[in-house]
């Protein structure tokens, strides 16, 4: 297992980002303990910023803790998909009400979906899976609001994680990818336009949830009202 030594002055930070990295790229297995002993010395640190980050982690929960006190890899399952789905479909679309009530410049936006085109021409999956997941962050930073920010990040984090266990997922997601948010981006100026939200909000419902479960998703309507 190897970890890159730690050499700025944030030491906690880099520690908790090493190890968030490796759980959410799948190289930590579900279950799975994390000694600090062998994670400080993995980073050429002191336990004392290995046993922060592990108790940030755990806060994001990523991590749990065992009978015996010591952190383990969280388990997860595809089971776990339909509540995600829904934090995240709430969150997102409260920003979406903001962001049309402001009038936002959508821009940042319309940069993330010029880079899946791309993306998607030279069939570079990797990306288009990162620029899709920048796309619903980026939607909730323009809100500006720090603590929905914040939630939304951790919320992402589980979402990632929790994917790791539904086989070929990203694979039958990211076709047309391109398409998909170009549609998105193009109703929620609509929406802007005419500052009502419903069938907005409709769509984007269906493609999170279609996006996190698409072999048996939900959707849970909403009533006809402006944002």
């Amino acid at each position: 297992m190897n970890f890159t030594a730690v050499r700025t002055s944030s030491i906690v930070s880099e520690v908790y980002a090493q190890i968030r990295e490796k759980l959410l790229s799948g190289e930590f297995l579900a279950g799975q303990p994390l000694r600090e002993s062998v994670l400080a010395t993995g980073m050429a640190v002191s336990r004392a910023p290995v046993r922060e980050a592990l108790r940030l982690l755990e806060q994001s929960g990523l991590i749990v803790k065992a009978h015996n006190r010591s952190y383990v890899v969280a388990p997860s399952a595809p089971g776990d998909m339909p509540e995600l789905a829904a934090l995240r479909a709430a969150d997102e679309i409260l920003a979406i009400r903001i962001l049309v009530q402001r009038k936002t410049d959508l821009g940042p936006l319309a940069a993330v979906v010029d880079g899946m085109r791309a993306a998607q021409a030279n069939s570079d999956v990797e990306t288009i899976s990162a620029l899709d997941i920048e796309f619903h962050m980026t939607l909730v930073r323009l809100t500006g609001l720090p603590r929905l920010i914040s939630r939304y990040d951790q919320l992402r984090d589980q979402i990632r994680f929790a994917m790791l266990s539904v086989e070929d997922l990203h694979g039958r997601v990211l076709q047309d990818q391109a398409v998909m948010h170009e549609e998105l981006l193009t109703e929620l100026l609509n929406a802007q336009q005419s500052g009502r939200a419903a069938d907005l909000l409709r769509l984007w419902e269906e493609h999170v949830f279609f996006s996190m479960n698409p072999a048996d998703h939900i959707i849970p309507l909403h009533d006809d009202d402006p944002a």
